[in-house]
């Protein structure tokens, strides 16, 4: 006697109710991640003009929105760059404005003209 072929259960079929609820979750993650991600994000375009951490609050919504979206991992990759970049131009700066105050003669040192 040979076993007849399995038939397919109600959970294997293409619209079974484990892919829909896992679909329906993937995409509610991502709606709440957008609307989350958006808001702080807006929050902190406006703590520009308003007293707050403008820069700490517009990268923590784009970190929140490049969990799931890659448009802003890039926005958030590039805002990366450009911090390392100015940090970078600002030690330069530092460091060539603290050997030419040690090269120069102060400003305290400098006697008044006489008339």
């Amino acid at each position: 006697m040979t076993n007849p072929s399995p038939q397919p259960s109600d959970d294997q079929g293409p619209n079974s109710p484990g892919k829909i609820a896992y679909w329906l979750f993937g995409h509610a993650r991502r709606v709440v991640v957008f609307i989350v991600g958006t808001t702080v994000l807006l929050i902190g375009i406006a703590m520009i003009l308003l007293p707050g951490p403008a820069f700490i609050v517009i990268p923590a919504g784009l970190g929140i929105l490049a969990t799931e979206f890659v448009w802003a991992k890039r926005w958030l990759e590039y805002a990366k760059r450009q911090v390392d970049s100015l940090a970078a131009a600002a030690m330069k700066a530092t460091s060539s404005n603290s050997s030419a105050d040690k090269t120069s003669p102060s400003s305290t040192d400098k006697t008044p003209p006489h008339e």
